[in-house]
């Protein structure tokens, strides 16, 4: 019965899409329709999990503020539309500001009043500086941030900052718009940073662990491909997290790192046909956008995760990070190389991480780190 409704809807599919496309458009679109009709059927059984709506089912978000980026598609999208069905107010932070209006006009025109959308280029620090200039000028309290943004599958590029792109579109800009804005964050406000399992790829020597450069993150042409680009930056994204749990140690922010899960056919695979049909072949077998944006919805919203901070989710369930995502000592000294460039490339950089909070400015670096790592063998004894 199941093979033959969606054999059926395929038929349908294929005569609407005979009509209205040329021979080589409609292969693709009755491969693609075709693969999105089983996915559908699949779904109902639930083996990829709950949807982004099923996580908040009973959640009240009403006079809350949250801040995404990367919010015109995709799982970006699916998480504003989740978190304004339950009263948040979300600032889209896009490239694209006219897909990120239509996107609003044509899916959440209910909720039309409850959204902003505001224009950022994560290729030029000096548009996240007006970003966050604006965001400061124009909000008193931000009590939920997704830096759900990324680039995938490109050639190397440089930025107008001279930063490799996927370096500084997925975390660089990212974690400094975080750091410009850190002032008007809640008191028990929430960061969550979209990662991904692929960060386990990246293997380091004890040299780049010990003294990180530039050139390791910022991957130099000669040395780059385009996954080990995206990985490293889902990288730094969870060691920047460990930095954070630990630089919010005595406050009750909090701060995740989130899967949303493999293979999720979003835009993200758009820059390759390679990686466009590798995405569309795994269509019956992953995640819908839907169930993607449950774990970042959970780690922003989730009662159960109040007074933790630093942890690494997926499936909404806590999970390990690798060895390398846990070393706290490379979390502080991925800090320092992000203050380093970002002091040489960012337009008047206010050196906001610098200064620590008044309980720990007289404590040495030896005893931060010493402090952070016993404040992660917490957090690990607690997930197991």
């Amino acid at each position: 019965m199941f093979f033959s409704n969606v054999f059926r809807k395929v038929k349908i599919a294929s005569r609407i899409n005979t009509k209205r496309f040329n021979v080589s458009s409609w292969r693709d679109n009755f491969l693609e329709n075709s693969l999105k009709l089983i996915q559908k059927n699949v779904e109902f059984v639930r083996i990829h999990g709950p949807t982004a709506d099923e996580i908040t089912r009973d959640i009240n978000l009403e006079n809350k503020t949250c801040l995404i980026t990367g919010a015109n598609s995709g799982i970006g999208l699916e998480v504003t539309k989740c978190l304004v069905s339950h009263g948040c107010n979300v600032l889209m932070a896009c490239r694209n500001t006219y897909a990120a209006n239509l996107a609003v006009k044509n899916v959440m025109r209910e909720n039309y009043n409850q959204i902003n959308v505001h224009e950022v280029n994560l290729t030029s620090l000096s548009s996240v500086k007006k970003l966050s200039d604006n965001i400061l000028k124009e909000y008193k309290k931000i009590d939920i941030v997704i830096l759900n943004a990324a680039v995938f599958g490109i050639p190397w590029t440089l930025t107008e900052d001279g930063m490799e792109t996927a370096f500084q579109v997925n975390y660089l800009s990212q974690y400094y718009l975080l750091m410009n804005i850190e002032s008007i964050l809640a008191s028990d406000a929430r960061v969550v940073f979209t990662s991904s399992e692929s960060h386990r790829n990246i293997k380091w020597n004890i040299n780049k662990i010990l003294a990180p450069s530039i050139e390791h993150v910022s991957i130099p042409k000669d040395e780059y491909t385009s996954i080990r680009a995206y990985n490293v930056s889902k990288l730094c994204c969870i060691l920047a997290m460990h930095y954070l749990g630990y630089r919010w140690l005595n406050t009750r922010k909090m701060v995740f790192c989130a899967h949303p899960g493999s293979f999720i056919k979003t835009r993200l695979c758009r820059n390759w046909w390679v990686y466009e049909a590798l995405y569309t072949s795994m269509l019956p077998f992953s995640k819908t956008i839907r169930q993607a944006a449950s774990t970042i919805v959970y780690c922003a919203t989730s009662p159960d995760l109040i007074g933790l901070s630093a942890l690494y989710f997926k499936n909404c369930q806590r999970c390990n990070e690798s060895e390398l995502a846990k070393d706290t000592h490379l979390s502080f000294r991925i800090n320092d190389l992000t203050q380093t460039i970002l002091r040489e490339r960012a337009p008047a950089f206010n050196d906001h991480f610098r200064v620590l909070d008044k309980e720990s400015r007289n404590v040495n670096k030896d005893e931060q780190v010493k402090e952070a790592m016993e404040h992660n063998t917490l957090l690990s004894n607690y997930s197991n």
